[in-house]
């Protein structure tokens, strides 16, 4: 399994908290370095200037490549980022390390993300914004359990959002299934020597806008556009936009009854 961000919960008084031997790791660990010095730059072809905007005509090729065969374009150094061997976009330096995570996992082999779906990047920033939060609030509902986890997951993985359609008919109602909604997901898991007691996981479809799905012990809480996207070129700050976005997720899923019953 993919490493992931741990917290034990410690135990009441009294009580003897288990220990895990597993080693703890980073969301979204940077990939392993190599012997590979960094390109020099080269001038783009003619007529194309970096992606960024910034006007500038020398730089590098993102070194992204999507399950189509299409291929990033061409950046600034100062638009670069040098990772694994290789010169990337922001974007995609972004998606390489996420899916990097996956690596010796269950998940290593799975989808690319397309050349412009954010989804695996958001998805992987939406968690670490709320990481704070959300294992406080889980922290609380499980205190009073020895020997309790709290992971966040290190990696991004592909996923589905489901779809389908009631059809009325003479018989009764009938739900037709479709093929689900492509999106990426990343979450929070509490465990203990029994498995695992809840999880809170996000998933973000590869559609524009995108649409963030957020499920508490399975069931869905929250489907919304994150507000920055939404009110993009409205004027509106960021960052109380950020705030309201995870104020929306955290009321969602603190409606949700996540713990174990006291019974043993």
């Amino acid at each position: 399994m993919a490493q992931r961000r741990r917290t034990l919960i410690a135990a009441p008084k009294g009580m003897r908290a288990s220990i895990f031997g597993r080693p703890r790791a980073p969301s979204a660990p940077a990939a392993p370095r190599t012997g590979t010095s960094r390109p020099d730059r080269k001038a783009f072809p003619d007529g194309v200037t970096c992606g960024a905007g910034c006007g500038k005509r020398k730089g590098f090729r993102c070194g992204y490549k999507d399950m189509m065969g299409r291929r990033c374009g061409y950046w600034c150094e100062e638009h670069s980022v040098f990772l694994n061997g290789r010169m990337w976009c922001e974007r995609h330096a972004n998606s390489v390390k996420w899916v990097r995570a996956r690596d010796g996992s269950i998940y290593e082999i799975g989808s690319t993300a397309a050349i412009d779906d954010r989804s695996p990047n958001l998805v992987g920033i939406l968690v670490d914004e709320l990481n704070q939060e959300m294992v406080a609030h889980l922290t609380s509902c499980f205190k009073d359990h020895k020997g309790v986890y709290i992971v966040t997951d290190a990696n991004v993985r592909t996923a589905t959002i489901p779809k389908g359609r009631v059809d009325h008919t003479p018989d009764g109602p009938r739900v037709l299934h479709e093929a689900g909604q492509v999106a990426w997901a990343r979450g929070w898991g509490v465990y203990s020597h029994v498995g695992y007691l809840a999880r809170v996981v996000l998933r973000v479809t590869a559609t524009e806008p995108p649409v963030v799905h957020v499920y508490a012990n399975g069931l869905l809480v929250l489907s919304r556009v994150p507000d920055w996207i939404t009110n993009r070129g409205r004027g509106s700050s960021t960052v109380r936009d950020h705030a309201a976005f995870r104020r929306a997720v955290m009321d969602a899923v603190t409606q949700v009854i996540i713990g174990v019953d006291d019974e043993e």
